[in-house]
């Protein structure tokens, strides 16, 4: 039977995202300890936290929960090799700066009557004038 490494998953596609700990503390509104307790598999987050995750990157629950064949890498000398290259990004946040992922992720992690809200609050703000936008 497959052991189900959640935390390797979780780091690798926090990584592969552009995500610090922080940032997805920050969404999901948790200390980014208890996030960390996540990645090193000290703790397990619940159905409702994996359920936000998954939005956040994009992702359907049994994507994150799945784990992606193939061992990753380690480079000679101890340094750690980025084990997520050459994976197809999807969502293509990586070119987005830190408060721009942040935001993203967020938005993901909301529901879609929030989404609505969200989206109509920034089109009534740039229905104001630049000088009255806050």
């Amino acid at each position: 039977m497959l052991k189900l490494r959640i935390n390797e998953r979780l780091r690798e596609l926090r990584i592969k995202s552009g995500y610090t700990q922080s940032q997805i503390a920050k969404i999901l509104n948790i200390d980014r300890s208890t996030y960390s307790y996540y990645e090193i598999g000290k703790t397990m987050p619940d159905v409702s936290i994996l359920m936000t995750l998954a939005k956040i990157f994009n992702i359907s629950l049994e994507e994150l929960l799945s784990d992606e064949n193939g061992t990753h890498a380690v480079a000679d000398g101890g340094a750690r090799r980025d084990y997520v290259s050459g994976k197809k990004n999807s969502s293509r946040i990586y070119e987005l700066s830190g408060r721009e992922r942040e935001l993203v992720g967020a938005f993901r992690a909301c529901s879609e009557a929030q989404r609505e809200r969200i989206l109509q609050d920034v089109r009534d703000l740039m229905d104001r004038p630049p000088d009255k936008r806050g």
